[in-house]
């Protein structure tokens, strides 16, 4: 878990930190599943969306990705009859991502560098801009 709390418009959030498979890169914090608008469940399929959430207390641990957006699942025989093996078990790791869809997917997985402590004169700052939201 990492130490950094984040002060969203929304309230407050934490990400994990996680320890990339290259160690010659620097470990990243990753904020999973944050929604950035909403589509309420489906109620407003082909309207625009509205702002994502409502407020809440306390810090929220961002660590679950959220469904992806519809989409065709892949047949993984097929792909290793037609594609390379490496790029065949790429599509085969990626099946587990595609379990869970919906069209509620106005989501974000944002991933930050662990560069040393963030104080307030070193830190990232993301602005995302649209669907009359941003955050800072």
């Amino acid at each position: 878990m990492s130490g950094n709390v984040i002060d969203y418009q929304y309230g407050k959030l934490r990400g994990i930190l996680v320890t990339l498979p290259n160690h010659a890169l620097p470990q990243v914090e990753s904020y999973l599943g944050l929604q950035y608008a909403s589509l309420l469940g489906g109620e407003l399929r082909f309207m625009p969306p509205t702002s994502p959430m409502e407020k809440w207390n306390g810090v929220r641990v961002a660590l679950k990705f959220r469904p992806v957006c519809p989409q065709k699942r892949l047949d993984i025989d097929e792909l290793y009859r037609v594609l390379p093996e490496g790029r065949a078990n790429h599509f085969k790791r990626l099946q587990a991502f595609l379990e869970s869809q919906t069209e509620d997917c106005l989501n974000l997985n944002i991933y930050v560098p662990v560069v040393g402590k963030c104080t307030i004169n070193k830190c990232v700052h993301l602005v995302l801009f649209g669907h009359k939201a941003s955050a800072a």
